[in-house]
Formats: C-alpha cells, sequence, structure tokens
C-alpha cells in the first residue's frame, strides 16, 4: 500500500512547526520544506550558483553561505525577484521532497508546506491539514520569533494568500483544520486528536 501524503499548511508563525514537532513526537515522519530550502542553497550547490547569476555576490556572508535576510528582502522587493528566486528553488525543493518520501516505509508522512495553495500543489498529495490563528495571535508570535516591527510582520503575512482563499484547498483535497489560538497544551490536545484519526485512515 502506498504511502499517505498529507500536506501541512497555513499562515506564517500560525504553528506548523509546532505540529510537526508534536506529530514527530508521535511517530509520525515529517518532511519540512523549509528545511529542505536551506539545503538547495548552501555553499557550491546548483541554487545558490543559480541565485548568484541573478542577484550577485551581494547575497552572500563573508564566508560564502547565503545571507537569507538580503534573499527575504530581494523576494518582498518584487514579483518579479519573487518569481524568479521561485523558479530556481522550488523544482529543486519539489525533487528532494519526493526522493525522502521514497525512503520512508511507514503508513503516511506530513510534509510542512507553507505555499501549497499558492503554488497550486494540491496535486502532490492525498490530504491536507491547515493550522489558522487570529491575525492578533499572528502577528504577535511573528514579531516575536523574528525580532521585526509590527509594520516588516504585516508585510510578511499580506505577502501570503488569505486564509479564506486557503480554505479551497477543501475543494480539492480532504482537509482538517487546527485552530491554534490557545496555548501549548491546547494545541497538543488537537494534533493528539487528529493524529489518532490520520492514523485509521
Amino acid at each position: 500500500m502506498s504511502i499517505i501524503k498529507i500536506a501541512l499548511t497555513g499562515g506564517i508563525a500560525c504553528g506548523k512547526s509546532k505540529i510537526s514537532q508534536i506529530l514527530s513526537g508521535l511517530g509520525v515522519d515529517v518532511i519540512s520544506l523549509d528545511k529542505l530550502a536551506r539545503q538547495v542553497v548552501k555553499p557550491d550547490t546548483l541554487g545558490l550558483k543559480e541565485l548568484i547569476k541573478h542577484f550577485g555576490n551581494d547575497i552572500l556572508n563573508a564566508d560564502k553561505s547565503l545571507n537569507r535576510g538580503a534573499l527575504r528582502h530581494l523576494l518582498l522587493e518584487s514579483k518579479s525577484n519573487q518569481q524568479l528566486i521561485e523558479m530556481v528553488l522550488h523544482p529543486e525543493i519539489l525533487m528532494r521532497m519526493q526522493t525522502e518520501i521514497e525512503k520512508l516505509k511507514g503508513k503516511l508522512v506530513v510534509v510542512e508546506i507553507p505555499l501549497l495553495a499558492e503554488k497550486n500543489l494540491t496535486y502532490l498529495f492525498d490530504r491536507a491539514i491547515i493550522v489558522e490563528c487570529s491575525e492578533e495571535q499572528q502577528l504577535k508570535r511573528l514579531i516575536a520569533r523574528d525580532s521585526i516591527n509590527l509594520k516588516a510582520a504585516k508585510s510578511m503575512i499580506s505577502a501570503q494568500t488569505s486564509h479564506s482563499l486557503r480554505l479551497e484547498l477543501c475543494d480539492k483535497l480532504p482537509v482538517d483544520v487546527i485552530k491554534n489560538n490557545l496555548g501549548i497544551a491546547d494545541l497538543i490536545q488537537k494534533t493528539n486528536q487528529l493524529y489518532k484519526k490520520l492514523i485509521n485512515l
């Protein structure tokens, strides 16, 4: 029987990584596309060489590693930059994701994928988990996590798709929604309940 591929998505700072940690602790195989994204831009990788070709050495730190802050600035600066960066990196990331999935032996795999809706990647998955929280909570968590101001946090959130558009995934896949507005104990309880449902599919 083939492995059930579950996309875990949601807005920035809504709690995707925390849910990934909880599921991983329960024995679920979890793949983070953010982690794979870091791998494809390590020094001497094809991904980083392509970015340097387009944007020059200004995107590098002194040790020749990628300056992620500089790349984020370019990403938010213009739509054409965003499209170019995604065109370079996304095929590499998805190829690594497929390679990782093929190595697994479990019943299901959860893939943490922030841009599931934006990039129309539902065809790669069997079902999805959407994590959501209030904008107030989202801003608070993002400011604390990234040490940025309110304006920058709002800019990062507005660059993503809206929650209502994300919910349209329900038309394409079976979807479970986790609301993450309370504390960690509540999130653990909800994730445990969802795990029991998924493991019995």
